[in-house]
């Protein structure tokens, strides 16, 4: 996946905006003959918008070869355009095979004359060629979206699959229609012929007309519902029955019930066979017992559960929103050996997992509606260099709303510095180091020191704990840090582990948190207390994650029993593999994500459903929001910085996997 990724990414230098809403885009296949002047002149178009689209056609052109021709939507003719043959504006609702018959022409010939079909589905709003294209014509491959996601410098990729497709878990029975082939049903029930045939084993000895056969229900657009809670009685019971209205999809309804899509149909066997039907009742945990969720909506209509805020439920799409989304792809020091630089460079993979979970939100936020441009810059970073003073010079974030990147703290500091625009913010994404002091920056990555307190708070806020912090000598700096902020906290060296369990007092819980690199120290705090822990209620923990607890040395189930806690700015979701990301993020890209992927997708959905409130970004830092395996908790900082406090506590289980106790 990231080998053909990056490929095509070197190979295209181009840069263009994939689905302008101004501009359509004509793949044009080169014929013999043909210049770019020509071509200009019959598509109405100035060669210069040629070449901006393809700056390798100033090397001229080759027979056979594509190339991107721009043309305004407004100078389109909805049914005819030029000599490539009939277009077709799909209306809402309309499907491939009922287009087919409209036109009498077979699935086949729609999918080989609009190649994006096969990876984009049909959607309301594109225009498609629908009879015969002239010889020497490639396909019309474009549509009106309500979103951009633009590539600049070298970037060229196509679309994420949008989180809907995550639905294909449910399915519903159709009858085989005379002439039609599994490609055709994949492409017009928008899975694949792996899914058809997983779904229909029967299907490996060949399709028959007549035969019914399971197909994904997401197919249809008639399948969107909504769900209206029943609101509980005094008398509670674990679940309760909700019943199905027009207007939201089934990641809607697991989201708000906090199932995974697979839970669901679980507790609902009969989505299995008859799909999801508005009017129809399904079960699902009663969240005012289980999870005893208490919504809320504030003045701006923000639904607040459990805490955090649904910003979803206020968005504002009456103004077009920009983001700049600056990634050190660093193609320029690439080379020629991809593959090789794949299988070596760990920043580079760490870069483009990032990339992939972000352009996965980017595809959610369209599916959402949202009037939303992102453009995609490469910083060519490092940690002491980057383009960032060449893109600001260039005017790149002139018309931006906000800016995510770079990478490297120095580099953000570079930026904010060389902004002319004062208004605009800059989010750190990944580092939490202190570089630079502004009310234009946004800390996403919550610092060490934050880390640390939010340890430390978790237990304070306990009542009847006995909390004491044992430090390395050699850490000036954790000592500094509890002399500041936690002094009335009972600090004692390493050196005292060996009467540890004897500071033990009955009827409190007995807290000792270590901070040392001491694999000899951590085991012998384990060791002495774990034989204690049947008299006496006991607890360890960590400042940092660490490396001191995760050894061979220590033994797994005695911080189990010793219920051994640490801070973490993420939360674990790999172990889920039936979770609506994982299942979206697997079924865009073929693997599961991993946490920097994870980072890239919580990150920049939340940083969409921010801009795109009335009020705009600055307005929802008041809101925590909590997305897969990230949570934002703005605080501003004594230097006016916005700062994410959004900490986990997270505690070893015995089914070997951590939870969150905060």
């Amino acid at each position: 996946m990231k080998k053909n990724f990056i490929a095509a990414f070197v190979a295209s230098i181009i840069s263009l905006g994939v689905y302008a809403q101004e501009n359509s885009f004509v793949q044009y296949q080169v014929k013999k003959g043909d210049t770019v002047s020509k071509i200009a002149r019959e598509y109405g178009v100035s060669v210069s918008k040629i070449f901006e689209f393809n700056p390798e056609a100033k090397e001229g052109i080759k027979e056979g070869s594509f190339i991107h021709v721009p043309v305004k939507n407004e100078g389109v003719d909805q049914q005819v355009l030029g000599k490539k043959g009939k277009l077709h504006q799909v209306k809402p609702k309309e499907t491939l095979y009922g287009i087919s018959k409209q036109y009498n022409v077979s699935l086949e010939q729609l999918l080989q004359w609009n190649p994006l079909l096969k990876t984009e589905g049909l959607k309301a709003g594109s225009k498609i060629i629908v009879s015969k294209v002239s010889s020497g014509r490639a396909k019309d491959v474009t549509g009106k979206y309500k979103s951009e996601l633009n590539y600049s410098g070298t970037l060229s990729s196509s679309k994420a699959d949008t989180i809907k497709d995550i639905t294909n878990i449910y399915y519903k029975y159709i009858d085989v229609e005379p002439q039609s082939t599994l490609y055709g049903l994949a492409v017009l029930y928008n899975t694949s012929i792996q899914r058809l045939i997983e779904l229909n084993p029967e299907l490996k000895q060949g399709l028959k007309s007549g035969q019914k056969i399971k197909v994904p229900a997401f197919g249809y657009v008639d399948k969107v519902v909504e769900i209206t809670p029943v609101i509980p009685s005094d008398n509670i019971s674990e679940y309760t029955t909700i019943k199905v209205a027009p207007k939201q999809t089934l990641y809607s309804i697991s989201r708000e019930y906090d199932l995974t899509i697979t839970e669901l149909v679980d507790l609902n066997p009969d989505l299995l066979t008859d799909g999801l039907m508005i009017g129809m009742k399904l079960k699902v945990p009663n969240i005012y017992q289980v999870v005893n969720v208490v919504e809320e909506s504030t003045a701006e209509g923000v639904e607040i559960v459990s805490g955090y805020a649904d910003l979803s439920t206020s968005l504002y799409k009456e103004q077009r929103r920009e983001i700049a989304l600056l990634l050190p792809f660093n193609v320029s020091r690439l080379g020629s050996n991809v593959e090789s630089k794949l299988a070596s460079d760990s920043f580079l993979n760490m870069t483009l997992d990032f990339y992939l979970g972000a352009k996965l939100a980017i595809a959610e936020a369209e599916s959402l509606g949202l009037p939303l441009t992102v453009n995609v810059y490469d910083s060519n970073e490092t940690k002491n260099s980057s383009a960032v003073t060449t893109l600001v010079s260039k005017g790149s974030f002139d018309n931006a709303d906000i800016i995510v990147g770079p990478f490297f703290q120095a580099n953000v500091a570079k930026l904010v510095n060389n902004l002319p625009n004062r208004e605009v913010m800059v989010l750190s994404p990944l580092s939490n180091e202190k570089e630079v002091s502004s009310s234009q920056l946004v800390q996403s990555m919550p610092d060490a020191d934050m880390q640390k307190k939010a340890m430390i708070d978790y237990f304070l806020q306990q009542s009847n704990v006995k909390l004491t912090v044992i430090i390395d000598q050699t850490r000036t700096s954790s000592r500094q840090f509890m002399s500041k902020y936690f002094s009335q906290v009972k600090v004692i060296n390493s050196d005292a582990l060996d009467n540890i369990d004897k500071t033990l007092v009955a009827g409190r819980k007995n807290v000792f948190i270590l901070d040392s690199s001491s694999i000899e120290a951590a085991n012998l705090l384990v060791s002495k207390l774990k034989r204690r822990v049947k008299d006496f209620d006991i607890q360890i923990g960590a400042l940092d994650k660490g490396d001191v607890f995760d050894t061979m040395e220590v033994e797994f189930q005695s911080m189990i029993d010793l219920k051994y806690v640490y801070p973490s700015v993420t939360r674990d979701s790999s172990m889920d593999e039936n979770s609506v990301f994982q299942e979206a993020y697997k079924t865009a890209y073929g693997v599961l994500p991993n946490r920097f992927a994870a980072r890239g997708y919580d990150l920049m959905f939340d940083v969409i459903m921010r801009t795109f409130q009335k009020e705009g970004f600055k307005s929802t830092f008041k809101y925590a929001t909590q997305l897969n395996e990230n949570k934002f908790v703005y605080r501003k900082g004594s230097d006016n910085t916005e700062v994410n406090t959004g900490v986990y506590i997270l505690q070893y289980t015995e089914d070997l996997t951590e939870k969150v106790v905060n």
